[in-house]
This record gives structure tokens, C-alpha cells and sequence, in this order.
């Protein structure tokens, strides 16, 4: 009966098991779609602003000059065509609440889409200050406004002189409208239940948004929740904590390096682990009914079969010294007598398992074999599309930026003003053609057909890297090319160093990654090195990308040493020996 009670704990703590990283992964889920919704609002936003402040009908402003009733008069014509540009924004968005320009010199709103506005200085001077001092895009923190009476949120550039295209001409300040734009993506609930919600808060750990159990929290309230404070700080995880009700909560808490926030997404734990609960009531109910029933028949049994048991129990020992010869069955009819054939027939079953291990050694290498061919054709078909991006759509966008630049010429020999959208374009082309190369080399990091440099393919990857992460990336050979003969084994070694590169960048933390190549006689050996904050125990996120990098290491013979202290980050090394440089070298 004991081992009955063993058997239902340990299923009972494996289902609760399973059920919580369920319930994680579900959190987790929730909060990495959030933060992208929010990140891209962002995005789009930003994308919004770097238009306005590069259209001509701003730029016209730096024609505004001081003079006769003439002069005022075209003024006067320059800023309403600049007012009548900006209200359509408003029209078309309901994400905007004013947009309005500074005078850099005056520091006074020279137009916006609220004409009394005109000429008033700002009531903050952090709507234009960033701005000016960055000479870029800045975002300013969620905060309070006299005039919305209500939180606020504005983005500010610099509008730059059409002319010599160094000068400010203005600040362009754009506030939102949190409640009809970025609100919304919070207030969303889908899939939180009954008590869920989503919150920001800035680095004060001050709320930037309702609360679902709190009345007017933005700016207002402090949040003492161990989730909020490690989001504020930048960090990102799940845990079991309170929250501003004193309610125990589950919470999945990230951070927003663009605006600085910290982001949290909990729900109650007693509607979390509500399963659980009933899971719970449900095995109590089960033990307590087979604990009964295992007493009843116990008690039948035990008057019937005493001897029998003793001479099954004899024929085990025997069975179990070595002897699968021998036979405990008899011809008796009850279920004793069945009993006994039967565990003849189990010992011959285990006989003739013994005897085909053999044939499930090779079913194992032959699943092993599959596996391995379902890796390389996953990299045969991304080095398939990483060809057709970079050969294909990358030659299209080459051939469109080759016909804007001869646009723009043109236009510019015409005095057109419609050069300097031509200009863009060409640019916003360019970046695609650089974005598609990024793509692709990642996807297939050989540059060409029959060129198996490990050094140029790690440099590409290093160079990626940095920009996409943007941390440095630096890569030391002792030998001038590491060349490999085996080009799946330069596809694994590729993704195995992007791996470690990735989680460097998006887990450690890191300030700085290096990656050193060194190959002697025909053993070459590549570490990753970071100065992260390192771990103890894996994430689940980081523990499947280990156990890839693991299994990669596996299919090409290779070893994989991960070392990983904690505050001094992590330390990958991988040494591979290439047995195809002997083959070809004695050919």
C-alpha cells in the first residue's frame, strides 16, 4: 500500500509541476507580447514624428523673417500652411493630443494645431531642452500637465534647416493622448482572467497608468512591489510577490530601454493557481477513495491467496538469482493461477527484450540519424532563403536605389524641392538593402559557394551583432584564416557562437563580447566571452538555446564547455577537430 501512496504523491507533485511551468510560460507569453505592442506603438510613433519634422512645410518655417506688412503677410501664409499640415495628423490619428513648434531663439510655440497657443512659451521647458541638447529624437517620461489636467506623454525633435541641414530652425513637440493611443494596449486584458492587469512605472517606481484596483494611480502612486522595483531597474523575470493591494500575485516584469520603464504584467494567485487547487481536491478525493479500496481487497485477498503469494514470491527469488528457466505457473483456474502464467510470459518477454537491445541501439542511432538530417535540411532551406533574399530582393533594391539617385539627380538640376524626398527614399532604400544583407548573412553566414572561412564568416557575425545589439563585439584569430573542410561543421560553429552571442546580449547583460579563434595542427578552438551578470541555475528561456548549442556540439563531434560565474559573466568554449583537412591533405 505504501508504494500505491508514493506512486499517487509523485504524480500528484509532477502534475502540479507541469501545471506551473504552464501557468509561467502563459505569463511569460503575455508580457513578451505586451512590451512588443508597446515597443512598437513606440516605433510607429517615432516613425510619425521623423516625418513631420522632415516635410517641407516645416522646413519652410526658417522663411519666416522679420520686415515690412508684405513680410508679415507671408508670414502669416507660411504658418497657417504649416498649422493646416499638423491639424491633419490629428485628424487622421487619435493619438495625438497638440503638436506644436518651438522657436529655438525665442523659446516661444511659433505654430501648433491649438492656434491661441501661438506665441505662448511652453509650461515646461523639457519639451524643447532634450531635444536641443541631443539634436535627435527624445522622449520625454510620463508626467503631469497643467493644461490636460492629466498625465502626459510628448516626443520632441529637431527640425533641421532645409538649407544647410545643420541648423535648428525648431523643436517639434508631439504629446499624445495616453488614454486613446497608449492606454489601450494596457487597459487590453485578453487572456488575464478576473484579476490580471498590466501596468508601467518609471524609474522612481512611480504608476504611469490606471491601475484595475486603484482610482487615479498615474503619477500618484508609489509601488513597493518587489516586481515594479526590479523592472524600474532594468531587469527582467517572473515571481511570486504582493502587489500594491498587499494581494499575493504572480508577476512577469520586463524593462523598456527606450523610455526607460519598467513593465509588469501579474495576475492574483488564487484565480492562478485556481487548477491547481481543484487538482488538489480532486487527488485527496482519489487517495482517499484507493486507500479504501486497496484496504477492502487487501483484506479479501489475504483470506484466499496466502500460500500461493508464497510461492510466487519464492519463484521470484529464484527468477531473480538468475534462473529465467524456471516456471512458477500452475493450472490452477482463479486469478492466482493466472497471475502465475502470467509472469511466466513477462519472463519470457523479458528474455527476448534481453536478447533485441541490440536492435534498440540502433533504433536510438537511427533516431539520432533523423534528427540530425532534420537539422540540415532546417539550414538548408534558411541558406536557400538567405541566397534568394540576397540575391533576388537585395539586386531589386539595388537596381530601385541606382534609379531614385538618378531622380534625384535630375530633380536637383531642376531646382526641385521634390529632391529631398527623392533623397530619402534613396536612403530608407539603402537601409533596407542593409537590413536584407543582415538577414541573409544570418540565415546563410557562407558568403559564397565553396568559401569555408570561419574567420570571414565570425567577422560578419561580430559586426551584425554589434549593430544589432548594440554592445562590442571584437574577434582575435592567431591565425591570419581558419579555413574549414566541412561545411556543416562551420554551419554549427556559426550557430553555436550567434547562440552564445544572443544570450550574452539579451540575458547577461553584457557591456562587451569577444570571440577568439585559434587552431593548432587540425583542432580549432572558438570561445564567447562576456562580461555579464553570468547564472547559477538556467532560465527556461536560456535553457533551451544551451541545450541546442549542446546538441549541435554532439552532431559534428565537437566538445562544448559552458562556465558561468555569477557578477562575472560567462565563458563558452567549443573545440572541434577536423578530420576532413586530413582526408584532403593526403589526396
Amino acid at each position: 500500500m505504501l508504494p500505491l501512496i508514493m506512486v499517487n504523491i509523485a504524480i500528484y507533485f509532477h502534475m502540479v509541476n507541469a501545471m506551473k511551468v504552464s501557468i509561467f510560460n502563459r505569463l511569460v507569453a503575455i508580457r513578451e507580447m505586451k512590451v512588443a505592442e508597446l515597443n512598437h506603438w513606440l516605433e510607429e510613433r517615432t516613425v510619425d514624428i521623423r516625418n513631420i519634422a522632415d516635410d517641407n512645410e516645416m522646413r519652410a518655417l526658417e522663411r519666416i523673417s522679420q520686415g515690412n506688412e508684405g513680410v508679415n503677410q507671408r508670414n502669416t501664409a507660411i504658418v497657417s500652411e504649416a498649422r493646416s499640415f499638423l491639424r491633419k495628423y490629428l485628424e487622421q490619428y487619435d493619438d495625438f493630443y497638440e503638436i506644436f513648434i518651438v522657436s529655438p531663439y525665442t523659446k516661444k510655440i511659433i505654430v501648433s494645431t491649438i492656434k491661441e497657443r501661438e506665441g505662448q512659451r511652453p509650461v515646461h521647458d523639457f519639451h524643447y531642452e532634450g531635444a536641443l541638447k541631443s539634436l535627435s529624437l527624445f522622449i520625454e517620461d510620463i508626467h503631469y500637465s497643467s493644461t490636460l489636467n492629466k498625465a502626459c506623454l510628448a516626443f520632441s525633435i529637431p527640425i533641421f534647416s532645409r538649407v544647410n541641414g545643420r541648423s535648428v530652425i525648431g523643436v517639434l513637440v508631439a504629446r499624445f493622448n495616453l488614454k486613446a493611443s497608449l492606454y489601450k494596449h494596457l487597459s487590453n486584458r485578453t487572456g488575464m482572467g478576473e484579476t490580471g492587469e498590466t501596468f508601467i512605472v518609471n524609474k522612481d517606481v512611480i504608476a504611469l497608468n490606471e491601475l484595475r484596483w486603484y482610482k487615479d494611480a498615474p503619477l500618484k502612486l508609489k509601488l513597493e512591489a518587489k516586481a515594479a522595483r526590479e523592472a524600474s531597474l532594468g531587469n527582467a523575470g517572473i515571481e511570486e510577490t504582493s502587489d500594491y493591494r498587499g494581494e499575493k500575485v504572480l508577476a512577469a516584469y520586463a524593462y523598456i530601454p527606450s523610455t526607460r520603464w519598467g513593465f509588469v504584467a501579474k495576475q492574483d494567485l488564487k484565480e492562478v493557481y485556481a487548477p491547481i487547487n481543484r487538482l488538489r481536491k480532486w487527488m485527496i478525493a482519489i487517495f482517499i477513495t484507493t486507500v479504501f479500496g486497496v484496504m477492502l481487497v487487501a483484506f479479501r485477498v489475504s483470506r484466499s491467496i496466502s500460500n500461493p503469494i508464497k510461492a510466487l514470491h519464492k519463484g521470484s527469488e529464484i527468477i531473480g538469482g538468475g534462473n529465467l528457466d524456471y516456471k512458477v505457473g500452475t493450472d490452477a483456474k482463479d486469478e492466482i493461477g493466472q497471475l502465475s502464467r502470467i509472469f511466466d510470459q513477462m519472463i519470457e518477454n523479458l528474455k527476448t527484450a534481453t536478447a533485441s537491445w541490440e536492435d534498440l541501439n540502433r533504433e536510438i542511432n537511427e533516431r539520432r540519424h533523423l534528427e540530425k538530417m532534420l537539422l540540415e535540411i532546417r539550414e538548408h532551406e534558411q541558406r536557400r532563403i538567405g541566397h534568394d533574399l540576397h540575391d533576388n530582393l537585395g539586386q531589386q533594391l539595388t537596381a530601385i536605389s541606382f534609379m531614385m539617385q538618378g531622380l534625384e539627380n535630375v530633380l536637383r538640376k531642376k531646382a526641385v524641392p521634390e529632391a529631398e524626398d527623392a533623397a530619402r527614399i534613396t536612403h530608407l532604400v539603402e537601409m533596407s538593402k542593409s537590413q536584407v544583407r543582415t538577414l541573409s548573412t544570418g540565415l546563410s553566414p557562407m558568403l559564397e559557394k565553396g568559401e569555408y572561412s570561419l574567420m570571414t564568416a565570425m567577422v560578419e557575425l561580430a559586426s551584425n551583432s554589434e549593430r544589432l545589439f548594440g554592445i562590442p563585439c571584437d574577434l582575435r584569430c592567431n591565425n591570419k584564416f581558419v579555413v574549414l573542410y566541412n561545411e556543416a561543421a562551420l554551419i554549427h560553429l556559426y550557430r553555436i557562437a550567434q547562440e552564445a552571442i544572443t544570450n550574452a546580449a539579451r540575458h547577461s547583460k553584457a557591456r562587451h563580447i569577444e570571440i577568439r579563434l585559434s587552431k593548432e595542427n587540425n583542432e580549432i578552438t572558438m570561445t564567447i566571452k562576456d562580461d555579464g551578470r553570468g547564472f547559477t541555475v538556467p532560465n527556461q528561456v536560456n535553457s533551451m538555446g544551451l541545450e541546442i548549442m549542446k546538441f549541435r556540439a554532439s552532431i559534428i563531434n565537437a566538445s562544448l564547455d559552458i562556465r558561468s560565474d555569477l557578477n562575472k559573466g560567462t565563458l563558452v568554449t567549443c573545440i572541434f577537430f577536423d578530420k576532413r583537412e586530413n582526408e584532403i591533405s593526403s589526396t
